[in-house]
């Protein structure tokens, strides 16, 4: 109850903060607009949002688990690093809004898998706004990863599928696990699960076997 309470005031003084970076925007303050974000990161997190933005995915995994709120810290550094990536297009920092935004993805996604976040759907409109941002050239074999996990949490199974095999083909060490891992998944799926995510029990079969042999081809 504790958690969940002060996840709630987490969300309150954020969209405070988010109010006031609009407005500042609106107004074309956007050295206040970027003053609030970063004041709100601190608050909210604990951080320092240029910190965030220097540091690699991994390492700031790792601060966000310095606390119980992990799924809190996640979800807020996401929003504000999103909100920091605009500033930076508005001011014309292509690369460091493509850096921020690739970052807020990978959060919102953390976030969303630890399972702790409360109407985690609220946020897949966010999720995919960032990846219609992201080119491919930009997505590493590891955040195709968390987008395979991320699509299936989300009920996207055949956009999981074609994840698995561009790494397939790619002959990432880690994907035979994830593939075989989400096949057995989905075999505990009913017909109309699988039909909303835009499958079927056949092609779950037909998958799992290809991959199995595949696997096989490799040894």
């Amino acid at each position: 109850m504790i958690q969940k309470d002060y996840f709630l005031r987490m969300m309150e003084v954020l969209a405070a903060a988010m109010a006031k970076v609009l407005y500042n925007k609106e107004n074309k303050d956007y050295i206040n607009a970027e003053k609030e974000i970063e004041d709100a990161a601190k608050t909210l997190v604990g951080l320092d949002l240029r910190l965030i933005g220097i540091l690699n995915v991994d390492d700031v995994l790792k601060l966000m688990k310095t606390s119980d709120l992990y799924a809190g810290r996640c979800l807020v550094s996401a929003e504000l690093l999103k909100e920091h990536s605009a500033l930076h297009k508005i001011k014309g920092n292509e690369t460091e809004a493509h850096g921020f935004e690739i970052k807020s993805l990978h959060l919102y996604i953390e976030a969303m898998l630890s399972k702790d976040l409360p109407k985690p759907e609220q946020y897949f409109p966010r999720v995919e706004d960032l990846i219609s941002n992201v080119s491919q050239n930009e997505i590493s074999d590891q955040l195709n990863l968390s987008l395979i996990d991320y699509y299936k949490f989300s009920g996207q199974f055949s956009k999981s599928e074609n994840i698995i095999f561009e790494l397939l083909n790619k002959k990432n060490n880690e994907i035979f696990d994830k593939a075989v891992s989400f096949y057995k998944e989905l075999k505990s799926k009913t017909f109309e699960e699988l039909k909303a995510g835009n499958f079927s029990i056949e092609e779950v079969n037909e998958g799992l076997n290809e991959v199995n042999s595949l696997e096989r081809k490799l040894n």
